[in-house]
């Protein structure tokens, strides 16, 4: 389900994840693109880990430079790989940056 909110919560696994959007698609050096990232935190604990999803391209191939909503199904599938790839959202620390693909796996 899209969504035009910059935050909100997913359900995995009987436990509330709140997301929050933390960047549009942007340009880097070298005329490259980065995706969407957003923000993931296990309700009631404060460890982050921050998904970046690839940067969305048009049919002709070209970055989609356009707003982009957030799917909160692909939000569910990146909590799930966080975790799955060593995210553990009860622990203390820094944030964590993990690269998803775009359905956020």
């Amino acid at each position: 389900m899209q969504t035009r909110d910059t935050k909100g919560t997913v359900e995995v696994d009987g436990d509330i994840y709140h997301w929050e959007l933390r960047r549009q698609p942007r340009p880097t050096t070298g005329g490259q693109w980065e995706g969407v990232a957003v923000t993931l935190r296990l309700q009631d604990f404060k460890r982050e880990a921050i998904v970046q999803f690839p940067p969305p391209v048009r049919p002709n191939g070209r970055p989609d430079v356009e707003k982009q909503f957030v799917n909160t199904d692909h939000v569910r599938n990146a909590v799930a790989s966080a975790i799955e790839a060593g995210w553990n959202p009860t622990s203390r620390g820094k944030a964590v940056v993990f690269d998803v693909d775009a359905e956020g796996r």
